[in-house]
């Protein structure tokens, strides 16, 4: 798993997102969700600073980040109701998969090889040399809807709520497998498009976007060998 300049500075802006908008309200107590939620984030962004902070954190140090998100305990502090997302979700979201995970926040420098992944998805399951089953055809049209918003802005990873909306990809793909395996770069494409417009993350070869560029570019390749 990477543990990068780019991953410590990620640490230090999300934590200062919440503190400094929903939970600037609030001071650093024990008795509230919202008092260890402040607590825990200065904590992390404390050792960031001090290049403290080796990757991944274990769980035992993340126990209020991880309940807070899963119990949505401080959801209520969002401006409205809409806007939950936006403004807790997602640097909730995006400071988890940082520290618990590890991993590489997809940023919009990587969004156009996102973007090319997607193209590729849709091309290899398009081109499949066998009967695709009813999700695979329908992953097609929801990777396409997915690849639409992201080129035109319409949407910025993480978007959290795709089992309703895109039930296609979600049966298609299992984090340790996926029903298009047999097809040449068939889980690395899923994979690489799950993660980079529901969790906003980018695989952990994606560096830099010199990185990118040769990963996708090599698929590429590989597509218009097959």
């Amino acid at each position: 798993m990477p543990n990068t300049e780019e991953q410590r500075l990620d640490i230090i802006e999300n934590c200062d997102i919440l503190l400094d908008t929903v939970l600037k309200p609030f001071e650093k107590v024990d008795s509230t969700p919202e008092g260890r939620m402040v607590a825990q984030l200065h904590w992390l962004k404390e050792r960031a600073e001090n290049h403290d902070l080796a990757l991944p954190v274990e769980k035992g140090w993340l126990g209020t980040l991880l309940n807070v998100r899963v119990e949505g305990w401080i959801n209520w502090t969002a401006s409205s109701r809409d806007r939950v997302h936006e403004e807790v979700d997602v640097p909730m979201v995006r400071l988890v998969y940082l520290t618990r995970e590890g991993r590489l926040l997809l940023k919009p420098a990587y969004h156009p090889y996102a973007i090319r992944c997607a193209d590729a998805l849709t091309r290899l399951l398009n081109d499949a040399p066998r009967p695709l089953d009813q999700n695979e055809q329908a992953a097609i049209s929801e990777v396409q809807t997915l690849r639409e918003r992201l080129e035109r802005g319409g949407s910025e990873p993480p978007i959290l709520h795709y089992f309703p909306e895109f039930p296609g990809v979600r049966r298609v793909y299992k984090p340790y497998g996926s029903s298009i395996d047999d097809l040449p770069n068939g889980f690395w494409l899923i994979k690489v498009v799950a993660n980079a417009y529901f969790n906003g993350i980018r695989p952990d070869t994606w560096l830099t976007p010199e990185d990118a560029e040769r990963e996708v570019a090599a698929v590429e390749r590989a597509l218009d060998a097959a």
